[in-house]
C-alpha cells in the first residue's frame, strides 16, 4: 500500500493553482431549449430518489463506466468497424474476411500473425445493452450536479471530475456512431470521414473550455444532450430492427452521409462561430480575462500540434495506419486530447496561465517521425518494419492511458487533501483532519 501511495502522490498542482482554486465560482449558460423543457425537468425529479448519502461523484464516475463498457463490448464485437452482417450466414463464414484482413494476408511477411480480432459481426443483444448504458451514462452524468447541491456537497472538485472525464468521454459517441454505420460499401462511412467527425467533437468541446478560459463563462452547446439522446434512440432502433434500418437514401446521398454532414454543419456551423464571437465581444467590452491576444490562444496550442502531428502520420504511413488500427488511433487521439483538455479546464478554474506544449506529444512526435521520415539510408530502417509501426501505436496507447490515469488519480488526491474532502463519500471532512483538527485545539 505504501508503494502505491508513493506512486500516486506526485503533485501536478502547484500552490498557485490550489489558492486559484479557493476564490472559484461556477459560471455556466445552458440555453439549449433540449435541456430546459425536457432533460432538466426529468432529471430534477429523478433526483429525489437518490439517497442523499450517494456522493455526486460517484454519479459522474459510474455514467462514465458506462460508457467504458460500451467501448470495450464495442472493441469485442467490432474491434475495426466492419460488425455488420446481413444475415447469419455471413458471421460464421471463414471466407467473408474483412478488408482489414485481406491487408494483413496481403502483406503477411511484413507482419507477423493475422490478429484474431480482425472480423466479427455485432449479435443483436449487444445493441439492447448499449442503448441501456448509453442512457444511464447521460441521466448520471447530467443529475451529478443536482444531487451536489441537494446534498450541500458542491465543490470545485466536482466540476473538475465531471469536465475532466466528460474530456474523455468525447472519444465514445464518433466510435460509437463509426460501428453503428461501419465501413461496409456502400453504405459504411470511411475511417478518414469518422476521424474527421471526432475531431469535429473533440474540437467543439475544447473551445467551450478555451471560451470560459477568456470569458470565465462556460457556454454549454446544444449539440451535447441531442447527440445523446439521438445516440441511445439509434442503440435502441438497432436492437429493434437491425443495422439494416439506417441503409437508405434521403434523397441523393445515403443516409449515413446525412448524418456526418448535419454534425460537421452543427459543429463549424455553429459551434464554432458562436464561441469565437463570445471572446471577440469579452475582447471589445474589455471583459477579456487575459492581458493579450497571445495569451488567449495559448491553450490552442497543444491541441492544434496534437491535429497536425497526427495528420502527419496519417498521411506518411507506410501502412496507412488509420484504415488498419482506427480503433487504436482513435483511442490514442480521445486520450492524448484528454489530458491536454483537463489541463485547459484546471488552467480556466484556477485563473492561472494555460500550458502551451503538453508533454505527452513528444514520445508522439518521436514515434510519428520516426515511421514517417524516409531513414532508408540509415542502420535502423531494417527494425522499422509495418508490425513495428503497429507495435508502436500500441505501445502509445498504453504508455499515453497509464500517464492520463496517473495524471488524474493525483490531481484528484491532491485536490481532495487540500479541500478536505473525500472524492466517492459525502463527508464535510475526512476523519484524517478532524483528528488532526482536535489535537491541534
Amino acid at each position: 500500500m505504501g508503494l502505491i501511495r508513493k506512486l500516486f502522490s506526485y503533485q501536478y498542482i502547484t500552490q498557485e493553482h490550489l489558492t486559484g482554486l479557493d476564490k472559484y465560482k461556477y459560471s455556466c449558460v445552458d440555453s439549449s431549449p433540449l435541456s430546459k423543457y425536457v432533460m432538466h425537468p426529468f432529471w430534477n425529479f429523478i433526483v429525489e430518489f437518490y439517497p442523499r448519502w450517494l456522493a455526486p461523484n460517484v454519479l459522474t464516475f459510474v455514467g462514465f463506466l458506462c460508457l467504458i463498457v460500451n467501448f470495450i463490448l464495442f472493441s469485442i464485437y467490432d474491434y475495426s468497424f466492419y460488425g455488420y452482417c446481413s444475415n447469419q450466414e455471413d458471421c460464421t463464414n471463414p471466407l467473408n474476411l474483412t478488408q482489414n484482413q485481406l491487408f494483413y494476408q496481403a502483406n503477411l511477411n511484413k507482419f507477423e500473425s493475422i490478429p484474431s480480432y480482425i472480423c466479427s459481426c455485432i449479435p443483436q443483444w449487444l445493441w439492447l445493452v448499449l442503448s441501456i448504458c448509453q442512457f444511464l451514462s447521460h441521466h448520471l452524468d447530467g443529475t451529478d450536479g443536482k444531487q451536489a447541491r441537494r446534498t450541500g456537497s458542491s465543490s470545485p472538485l466536482g466540476e473538475l471530475f465531471d469536465h475532466g472525464l466528460d474530456s474523455w468521454a468525447a472519444l465514445f459517441l464518433p466510435v460509437a456512431l463509426f460501428s453503428l454505420f461501419g465501413r461496409n460499401e456502400p453504405f459504411g462511412i470511411s475511417a478518414m470521414s469518422m476521424y474527421g467527425l471526432l475531431w469535429l467533437i473533440l474540437g467543439s468541446f475544447i473551445v467551450s473550455h478555451w471560451e470560459k478560459y477568456n470569458t470565465g463563462i462556460l457556454f454549454l452547446p446544444w449539440s451535447y444532450d441531442l447527440s445523446q439522446v439521438g445516440m441511445t434512440f439509434l442503440f435502441f432502433g438497432t436492437f429493434l430492427f437491425g443495422q439494416k434500418i439506417w441503409y437508405f437514401n434521403i434523397g441523393p446521398i445515403l443516409f449515413t452521409q446525412f448524418v456526418v454532414v448535419i454534425i460537421y454543419v452543427a459543429s463549424i456551423g455553429l459551434s464554432l462561430p458562436f464561441s469565437l464571437y463570445n471572446m471577440y465581444m469579452a475582447y471589445v467590452n474589455k471583459s477579456f480575462k487575459q492581458k493579450s491576444i497571445y495569451e488567449g490562444v495559448r491553450p490552442i496550442f497543444s491541441t492544434v500540434y496534437l491535429f497536425i502531428i497526427q495528420l502527419i502520420w496519417i498521411k506518411y504511413s507506410k501502412i496507412n495506419i488509420l484504415d488498419l488500427e482506427p480503433r487504436a488511433f482513435f483511442w490514442l487521439t480521445g486520450t492524448l486530447f484528454s489530458n491536454i483538455a483537463c489541463r485547459l479546464i484546471v488552467a480556466q478554474m484556477t485563473s492561472t496561465r494555460c500550458q502551451i506544449f503538453n508533454w505527452t506529444l513528444i514520445p508522439l512526435t518521436f514515434i510519428v517521425g520516426l515511421f514517417t521520415v524516409n531513414l532508408e539510408s540509415t542502420s535502423i530502417q531494417k527494425y522499422l518494419t509495418a508490425q513495428a509501426e503497429v507495435n508502436a501505436l500500441y505501445f502509445m496507447v498504453v504508455l499515453i492511458t497509464l500517464a492520463h490515469i496517473h495524471y488524474g488519480i493525483c490531481m484528484v488526491q491532491q485536490i481532495c487533501q487540500h479541500l478536505k474532502i473525500y472524492c466517492f463519500v459525502i463527508t464535510s471532512r475526512p476523519n484524517s483532519y478532524k483528528k488532526n483538527d482536535q489535537k491541534e485545539n
